[in-house]
């Protein structure tokens, strides 16, 4: 189905313009909603969604879709904005890393309202190609949509689930991760030794981990606070890895060797078949960073 009408709130940003450019290569009319202009060619509307002035009927008229490329929190409060303007036909496409919160604020106020949530598991930066976007829907069997076909055209893979299924798996794996990575950053910042000389010896895993951090530094920061603060699985993820922490200290203040291999073992049999491919994904890191 070709020339669909979709506006695009938060269309100049990362995930909005990626959005917005595949729409824009299937014919699709773009508005673009934001507060400073896109690069791309498409309509723009200069709207700040978190105060919008009143009469601004005219962005939605003739729209069958509508995404909502913009913060959790900022896309919850857009949504009774939304609703004035546009029928219960309408669908809406949140980009949320967190997508039940919007999901249930949506059928709470427009229970008949059509929603397809949409999260690259990838950044905006990078080639979309043989990469996986998730996609939330309020029953996984229902028929393909507009959008997923799009996004499947354009080269990337998905992944169905429903909202819930999708925050309880993004706490695993981006709420952990990233609780992770920040952790050793914020040790790293309360480190007194010369970090100019180790980063001259610094072994691969170092590397790998500076890298990681430092991609997390060059991004908006409300991108992995969102991550954090909206969802709520989150919080057993943060607590699983600080006990974590704890399990591994009390294991060396012991000096419980036996059952720090027995821990080993444990995460070894967690990871199952994943073992020997991550191990070579580790390898083909190290051997680009030497």
């Amino acid at each position: 189905m070709m020339g669909h009408t979709v506006v695009v709130l938060g269309g100049a940003g990362l995930v909005g313009s990626l959005i917005a450019r595949i729409l824009i290569q299937y014919d699709c009319n773009v508005r673009v909603v934001d507060r400073r202009l896109p690069e791309l060619k498409c309509s723009f509307h200069e709207v700040d969604v978190t105060s919008p002035f009143s009469n601004t009927g005219h962005i939605f008229r003739g729209a069958t879709a509508i995404v909502f490329a913009l913060p959790e929190s900022v896309a919850i409060r857009a949504i009774p904005w939304v609703l004035a303007a546009v029928s219960d036909k309408i669908v809406f496409i949140p980009t949320c890393s967190v997508q039940e919160p919007f999901y249930r604020a949506l059928k709470s106020a427009s229970p008949r309202q059509p929603f397809v949530g949409i999260n690259p598991m990838f950044s905006p930066r990078l080639s979309v190609q043989g990469r996986t976007v998730a996609v939330c829907l309020g029953e996984e069997d229902s028929p393909t949509t507009f959008i997923e076909q799009y996004l499947l055209g354009a080269g990337m893979k998905i992944k169905r689930m429903t909202p819930v299924a999708h925050d309880e798996l993004m706490a695993l794996c981006q709420a952990l991760p990233h609780a992770a990575i920040l952790g050793f950053g914020l040790a790293l910042a309360k480190c007194t030794l010369d970090l100019e000389s180790a980063f001259e010896v610094m072994p691969p895993p170092m590397r790998t981990m500076i890298a990681l951090l430092s991609r997390v530094l060059v991004n908006p920061p409300e991108v992995y606070w969102d991550i954090q603060l909206e969802n709520d699985q989150a919080i057993k993820q943060r607590e699983a890895l600080a006990e974590g922490m704890k399990s591994l200290a009390e294991r060396i203040r012991s000096q419980d060797y036996d059952g720090f291999c027995n821990d080993l073992q444990a995460v070894s049999n967690a990871l199952g078949r994943r073992l020997n491919s991550g191990a070579v994904d580790c390898q083909h890191v190290f051997s680009l960073l030497n």
